[in-house]
């Protein structure tokens, strides 16, 4: 006795087209994409891409304060920084509405009661609000 397919009289499995042969080979043999990891070489990969923006730019801080400026930057919460400006002066700022516009990061300065632009690099830590 002889077995059939089930797909009814006539029908057997339908053979992909040359393209989608080729396509799938090559999707089955292509290696898979790891998310990049973190540039401090623990291997995680960025939480967010807020986080991967400001660790390209934020090259003096530690993972531990990418990852508090980054979460400030996608919560709203307000943060403190410790600061150097383009004059060298250094400063302690309490920052709040924080907007990433990548080099540069927008914010209310609770200092200057007002809005300031600060360059990612010129952040050098971060401390509790």
């Amino acid at each position: 006795m002889t077995r059939r397919s089930g797909l009814g009289p006539g029908l057997s499995h339908p053979r992909p087209a040359p393209y989608e042969a080729t396509l799938a080979d090559r999707l089955l043999k292509a290696p898979p994409i790891a998310p990049e990891a973190d540039p401090f070489g623990s291997g995680v990969p960025f939480a967010t891409d807020s986080e991967e923006i400001v660790a390209g730019y934020a090259k003096h801080l530690s993972y531990c304060d990418v990852r508090q400026v980054a979460h400030a930057i996608d919560t709203g919460a307000a943060i403190t920084v410790e600061y150097i400006a383009t004059s060298g002066n250094r400063t302690v700022r309490t920052l709040s509405d924080l907007g990433l516009d990548p080099p540069y990061l927008d914010a209310r300065c609770h200092l200057r009661e007002a809005e300031r632009v600060f360059t990612l690099s010129g952040i050098h830590g971060v401390l509790p609000a």
